[in-house]
Parts: C-alpha cells; sequence; structure tokens
C-alpha cells in the first residue's frame, strides 16, 4: 500500500500542558489538532517517524527492528510494536541506493527501543490511544543531502510492497537561537532559517532547500533540515500536497506544523 499521508511536527513539550489551561501556543494546538484530524482520516496501518533526537550515528541512518518501542516523558508513557516488516524493508531499499544505514537491536533481543521526546510527543497528539505499530528512523546531520533523499524514496518503496497504509511523520522543530537567554543564546540565523522553511512550505516548494548553504543551516541551530529533505524524496514520487497550518516560537526555539495529504 503507498504512502497515505506526511506531517511536519513539533515535538515541544508545552504541546502537552493540559487544555484546559494557559498555553504558549495556541496556534500550534490548534494546528495539532487539525493535522490529528488529516492522520486520522488519511486511515494509516502503520507510522513511520523520522527524529533528530533518537540514536545518532556517526554518517549513518539508525532504525529500530526491535519487537517493541518504549519511552517516557514527565507524566508520558508510550509504548508501540515495531512494524518490523515495514523498516527491514526500508532500511533494505535504502542500502540498495547507497544510503548509509543501521538497522538497530538491543542487546536484549526482545529489550524496547528507546523512544525519544521527538518521537513520543507527536505520537501522543496524534495516536493518543497508542494502537499504530511504527518505524522508528535518525538521520545524523552528516549524510549527505542525496542520501537523505534516497532514504525518503526508499520508503515509498517499502511501504509499495508492504499490505499497509502508511502515514509519515517528520518530527522537527526549526531554529533554536531564537531568544539570548534561551539554552543555546541567540542566533539572528534562526528566525532567517525559520522564515525560509515557513515559505518553501507555504510554496510547496522543498527543493528550495537544496539551495541552503552548509554554513548557514548550522548557524541557525535547527533540527529540521535533516528529516524535512526526507520528505522531499517522498512527495518526489507521491503526489502529496502541503497545507501550511501554523508558526510559532516557543521562548528560544521555533514551531512549525504542516499537513501533507492526497
Amino acid at each position: 500500500m503507498p504512502i497515505v499521508y506526511a506531517c511536519i511536527s513539533p515535538h515541544g513539550g508545552s504541546m502537552l500542558l493540559p487544555q484546559d489551561g494557559p498555553t504558549p501556543l495556541p496556534k500550534t494546538r490548534i494546528a495539532m489538532q487539525e493535522m490529528r484530524r488529516d492522520f486520522e482520516a488519511s486511515h494509516p496501518d502503520t507510522v513511520a517517524i523520522l527524529t533528530p533526537h533518537g540514536i545518532v550515528l556517526h554518517d549513518s541512518i539508525s532504525i529500530g527492528v526491535t519487537p517493541m518501542g518504549a519511552g517516557e516523558l514527565d507524566d508520558l508513557s508510550f509504548t508501540a510494536h515495531t512494524d518490523r516488516d515495514l523498516a527491514a524493508s526500508w532500511a533494505y531499499h535504502a542500502a540498495e541506493r547507497g544510503v548509509p544505514v543501521t538497522p538497530l537491536v538491543m542487546q536484549d533481543p526482545e529489550a524496547p527501543l528507546p523512544l525519544d521526546w521527538g518521537v513520543t510527543i507527536p505520537l501522543a497528539l496524534l495516536d493518543p490511544k497508542q494502537t499504530l505499530p511504527i518505524a522508528v528512523a535518525c538521520p545524523s546531520t552528516g549524510v549527505s543531502r542525496e542520501h537523505l533523499i534516497a532514504w525518503g524514496d526508499a520508503l515509498v518503496t517499502a511501504a509499495n510492497e508492504g499490505d499497509r497504509r502508511v502515514a509519515l511523520i517528520v518530527s522537527a522543530d526549526q531554529g533554536h537561537g531564537h531568544a539570548a537567554d534561551g539554552r543555546y543564546g541567540f542566533a539572528p540565523e534562526s528566525e532567517q532559517y525559520d522564515r525560509a522553511m515557513v515559505e518553501a512550505i507555504r510554496a510547496d516548494d522543498l527543493s528550495r532547500l537544496l539551495t541552503w548553504d552548509d554554513t548557514w543551516i548550522e548557524a541557525a541551530l535547527a533540527d529540521s533540515y535533516w528529516q524535512t529533505l526526507s520528505l522531499l524524496g517522498v512527495q518526489r514520487r507521491v503526489p502529496l500536497k502541503a497545507r501550511f497550518l501554523s508558526y510559532e516560537v516557543d521562548h528560544y526555539f521555533g514551531l512549525l506544523c504542516a499537513s501533507y495529504t492526497l
């Protein structure tokens, strides 16, 4: 079955504040609810997730092939079965394309893959009942642009070969240098980068990212560029149309929501 949906989802912890209380992210909260409606309307059988905060390997893309994944964050506890067929097929077709990929198995083969907040927060908001199997991958920033795009292309092939409808979550926050008192200090490139990303998505033209300078991307302190290039690889084969939903800054980092539907 094909890729039926994709989204760019932030993973800031403020999104988990109680719905009936004050929130610094009103636009993002509304956008995530809309994204969940799109996600559910696509009727996925499984979820592929790209996270920047998982098990990062030097110049490689890691992907979990353990039976389960599990993670905890504050009061949030999340467990999910791994779609091992999809994960193995994704890795296989990526390796065929020359992509450096490393399947992950824990020392105890039955131990769960640790799920980071880049996985648990989007899943808690999009699949709160924890019903769908997942395939979790984490690209290194050292992987080439060509291979990141090929990684998305390989997911399309793996999805087409499997008997399942696949939704892709690109878990990504944007520039992390919006405030002098933030964790990484102030970087003017963060605002520039975020504006360029918003404009690319509004125009439904992720190919613009290929013209961006590596030094500028690094200075922007973003964790979104690499996963988003893989979405470009998907979109080159699947007619997903972008719909920009929201952009806000949570103290020092940017949060962007976008839905990609057929």
